[in-house]
């Protein structure tokens, strides 16, 4: 009976690929590339290993160069994507903005590489390590719980635009205040969350959870229960005991109000502290904890396009790294909904399943019919 049940799941799995890459294929083959080029860049972040674009190229007897030229049409192919996502996610969401090192440990040493690789300091490791960084973007299906990535992009460093590696120059606040704008054309945002680094006049506007540093300067502060009379002065975020406070702050060349939660979290290290806040004056204790705890969505996504081989390509065009990026968006998407459909912990796990159970590589191509 247990050998029945795995074959069922086995078949069941097969089924729920096809159908997810067909879709998924319907998207990359907008631009007119073959069935066979359209798969070897879905089917990239599947093949175990190494997920470069060379070994896609081998893998299905392809041109590396034409390969090569079909990833760099496919820069502007997430937004072909929200189309689709539209479609499944009716509800209103929340939008989580972020960034990450997209890790290049096998680069050349310099500043600033071809590759558009640099020298970056890694919070997660601790360290400066060669990579790009990503300005990554989720969203939260407030409905359902269901997370789904919507984009990642690269920004470039100043010192690229000044190398003329680049023809124009965003700041990752710009990139996240364009990529908001576009994503309100395709879903109801009720929220945006973001960490501290994100302070600025051209992000809190709407509906923000975000968090502020302790050294934070407050023009006015007063406890929402009225215990604690109104300060004016030089008070920092982090002078404030725990509680939920009405405070302004400067942003730009305004004064806002925001509601301010302060919490103390115990943890083995010890005891750290929370400077929450909200542009929605309206929103509970709860509320403000319960978006916050969205952001940590955005850590796992992370977590997962980097274990499907996120960071073995290089690449000499920017467009290219783009669309080798919009494919992981998309096909990280689809991946988490089968693990979920298969009762499987991680992304991971699923890898080893299509190793095992697909047939790794040749397997897919024969699903695929690519031989």
């Amino acid at each position: 009976m247990k050998m029945a049940n795995r074959k069922g799941q086995v078949e069941l799995a097969k089924e729920d690929l096809i159908k997810a890459v067909n879709q998924v294929l319907g998207i990359v083959r907008r631009n007119g590339r073959s069935r066979k080029v359209g798969l070897a860049l879905v089917l990239i972040v599947l093949l175990g290993g190494r997920a470069s674009v060379r070994n896609a190229a081998e893998t299905f007897g392809l041109d590396y160069a034409n390969l090569l030229e079909a990833l760099g049409e496919l820069e502007d192919a997430w937004r072909d994507y929200l189309e689709v996502l539209s479609g499944l996610v009716k509800g209103e969401v929340a939008v989580i903005i972020d960034d990450t090192v997209d890790h290049k440990e096998y680069s050349r040493g310099r500043d600033v590489s071809p590759h558009g690789n640099y020298w970056i300091y890694c919070h997660a490791h601790g360290r400066f390590e060669r990579g790009v960084q990503l300005l990554t973007v989720a969203i939260v299906d407030l409905s359902t719980g269901r997370t789904f990535m919507v984009g990642a992009f690269p920004y470039a460093v100043r010192k690229m635009l000044d190398l003329g590696m680049v023809t124009e120059f965003k700041t990752k606040i710009e990139m996240a205040r364009e990529m908001l704008d576009v994503l309100k054309g395709y879903f109801r945002v009720s929220r945006v969350v973001f960490d501290s680094w994100y302070w600025s006049e051209k992000l809190v506007k709407e509906n923000v959870v975000s968090e502020l540093k302790s050294n934070r300067r407050l023009l006015r502060v007063e406890s929402v229960q009225g215990t604690l009379e109104e300060v004016e002065g030089h008070l920092r975020v982090g002078d404030l005991p725990p509680g939920v406070y009405y405070a302004d702050l400067t942003l730009g060349a305004q004064a806002i109000t925001v509601k301010l939660l302060v919490r103390e979290y115990k943890r083995d290290s010890g005891t750290h502290v929370k400077y929450l806040y909200t542009t929605d004056l309206s929103f509970s204790e709860e509320e403000i904890e319960e978006a916050w705890r969205m952001r940590w969505e955005i850590e796992k996504l992370h977590r997962d396009v980097k274990a499907l081989g996120l960071e073995d390509s290089s690449f000499w065009r920017r467009e290219r790294l783009q669309g080798y990026l919009a494919i992981f968006t998309i096909m990280t998407n689809v991946v988490r909904e089968l693990v979920g459909a298969l009762n499987l912990r991680s992304v991971e796990a699923f890898l080893r399943f299509v190793e095992r159970h697909l047939g790794g590589p040749p397997g897919l191509m024969k699903i695929f019919k690519l031989r």
